[in-house]
């Protein structure tokens, strides 16, 4: 039959309706979608812990898209791999914390070439469990223009395929999300950085309780009972003032020594004279301290360098040169310390020598997890931070050297000075 002419007006007009009614269903499910990718957004970025936060991102991903599963994939730094941080639905718990090179299957094509990625079919081309993929959207993780990993999500609810509205939907939500695990993964480093401070201020703590207590602390006591003998010598025996005279005569050097060695440890915590005068002077007034607060013999050479370096910098290699002098005056039992400091072929060269009992290095020399020495570890941190070489030199009854080599720019352009071993 024939439709008039009014008849297919009427018809024209109905489908038109439908299909407006569609799109505005459509865009009323893409606006819900945006507000509530936007609000879960805004939740994510409260969350500071990495791991609830990554999980709280991919539920919240999962629904937004009303999805059957996802999965979210980081970069690990250390091994340049993508690592299956967390999985939600379609048995993905079988995939969680394995690794794959980042260039391998969708998420690294989509990693690597930076672009988000929707593929209809997806189980024809990646398998990775028995759940059958209908059809699959990946976008990668930007955050500051770094990739950080790449976000999956598969088979819609409806059972239909993802479409290009999906795709931007997800994309905005990953970039809001992004900074937000980037920025979780800094909280945890800090958290982490202030874990290993802590620790490092609890053991400087204990290495100076242990060092007034072997030091001062013991000479103090000796002072005290002098006092006391004196005192006693004093109130029973008036006559043995010869006597009383001598116990003073060797409680004077006592008292002498126990502050000089209290100003070497203060002298230790903040060298003034470093932070106003500089890395020479410093080690001049330092070696002159040792001198009146040890037994052992100490030289200086200072040759061809009298310049001021960056402050951290002086900081630093005053701070390599005292651990390596407190290590000489607590385990060496040596008669003679050697300090020297000299400019050689565009380098500062420093070097603690002491004529010692030594020790096997292959024993000290470990990773800290099995036991490094502290002031070996401070002493390593520092010549890194330098950008410098760090060495030990040592044997059993055969002495130490320290060598700490710093590169330097001369200021006229010229090297001078040989570097002696």
């Amino acid at each position: 039959m024939v439709l008039n002419e009014q008849e297919r007006s009427i018809e024209e007009l109905l489908f038109e309706n439908e299909t407006l009614k569609a799109e505005n269903k459509a865009a009323r499910e893409r606006i819900a979608a945006l507000r509530a990718s936007q609000k879960a957004a805004q939740s994510l970025t409260l969350e500071l812990n990495l791991e609830s936060l990554l999980k709280d991102f991919l539920h919240s991903t999962v629904g937004v898209m009303d999805a059957s599963a996802g999965s979210l994939l980081l970069i690990d730094p250390a091994t340049d791999e993508l690592v299956f941080e967390f999985t939600e639905g379609g048995r993905g718990e079988v995939l969680q914390e394995q690794r794959m090179a980042r260039d391998k299957g969708i998420a690294g094509w989509v990693v690597t070439n930076r672009r988000p990625l929707i593929v209809n079919d997806a189980d024809k081309i990646e398998a990775t469990t028995d759940f059958e993929i209908g059809s699959l959207i990946c976008v990668p993780l930007l955050a500051k223009g770094k990739v950080i990993g790449a976000l999956e999500i598969l088979n819609k609810q409806s059972g239909e395929n993802f479409n290009d509205d999906d795709l931007d939907i997800l994309t905005t939500f990953a970039a809001q999300s992004a900074m937000a695990i980037e920025n979780a993964r800094l909280h945890r480093t800090l958290q982490a950085e202030r874990d290993r401070i802590v620790a490092l201020e609890e053991k400087v703590r204990k290495r100076l309780a242990r060092d007034l207590h072997d030091g001062p602390a013991q000479l103090l006591s000796a002072i005290i009972m002098s006092v006391q003998f004196a005192k006693e010598i004093l109130t029973r025996t008036p006559e043995k003032l010869d006597k009383l005279r001598a116990e003073l005569e060797e409680l004077e050097p006592l008292a002498t020594k126990a502050l000089h060695q209290v100003q070497t440890m203060l002298f230790d915590l903040r060298p003034v004279t470093l932070e106003t005068q500089g890395l020479a002077p410093a080690l001049e007034s330092y070696v002159k301290r040792l001198r009146l607060a040890d037994d052992f013999a100490v030289s200086l050479e200072i040759r061809d360098f009298a310049e001021r370096l960056d402050a951290k910098a002086e900081a630093a290699i005053f701070s390599i040169v005292r651990e390596a002098v407190g290590n000489v005056r607590k385990h060496a039992h040596a008669s003679h310390l050697e300090l020297g400091m000299t400019r050689y072929d565009g380098n500062l060269v420093v070097t603690i020598r002491d004529d010692g009992q030594g020790f096997d290095l292959a024993q000290v020399d470990r990773p800290c997890d099995q036991g490094e020495n502290l002031g070996l570890l401070n002493m390593r941190e520092g010549a890194k931070m330098l950008k410098g070489e760090f060495s030990i030199e040592s044997a059993i009854a055969q002495g130490t050297l320290v060598k700490l080599i710093v590169p330097l720019q001369a200021s006229d352009g010229t090297d001078s000075g040989k570097m002696e071993g």
